[in-house]
C-alpha cells in the first residue's frame, strides 16, 4: 500500500511527503522526484491510507499531495477533506491537490490545485516552498 525513501544518499532530508495517487506508475515518478530533491516520502494510493495515519505514532507530513482524478470517485474523500481541516494529525501539513479535472469536489482551505498534466519540477518546487515555509527561523 505505502513505500517510503530517504533522498539522496547522505543528504539532509528536507521535509516528509505523502502522495495519494492512484496511478501506480505517477505515483512512482512523483515520489522519485521527491526523493531526488532530498525529502522523505510516504504514499498511500486512497483516501482511506491517508487517514489512517491518524492513528499512528509517527511523524506526521509536512505536505500532503493528493491526486483526485477523473478515475472512480473515492468514498473516503468527503471524511479526509474534514480530516485536513480538522483532525489534530492531518491539520498541520501543507496540501497540494494535484487534479485531473474540475469535478465538482471541494478541498480544504489551504489546499492549492495543481492542474494535471503538470510539470514535476514545477510541484517539486511547490513542495520545497512548503518545507521551508514550515522550518524554524535560522534552521
Amino acid at each position: 500500500m505505502s513505500n517510503s525513501g530517504v533522498g539522496k544518499p547522505g543528504t539532509v532530508t528536507k521535509g516528509f511527503a505523502l502522495v495519494m495517487e492512484s496511478d501506480v506508475d505517477l505515483r512512482a515518478v512523483i515520489c522519485s522526484a521527491l526523493e531526488l530533491d532530498g525529502h522523505r516520502v510516504q504514499s498511500v494510493s486512497d483516501c482511506a491510507g491517508v487517514l489512517a495515519l491518524r492513528g499512528g505514532t509517527g511523524k506526521r507530513p509536512d505536505d500532503f499531495l493528493l491526486a483526485l482524478g477523473a478515475g472512480e470517485f473515492d468514498p473516503d474523500w468527503e471524511t479526509l477533506r474534514l480530516a485536513l481541516d480538522e483532525d489534530a494529525a492531518l491539520s498541520q501539513g501543507a496540501v497540494i491537490v494535484l487534479l485531473t479535472i474540475r469535478n465538482g469536489l471541494s478541498f480544504p482551505a489551504r489546499a492549492r490545485i495543481v492542474q494535471k498534466p503538470f510539470a514535476i519540477e514545477d510541484l517539486t518546487a511547490l513542495v520545497a516552498s512548503d518545507m521551508a515555509a514550515r522550518r524554524p527561523a535560522g534552521a
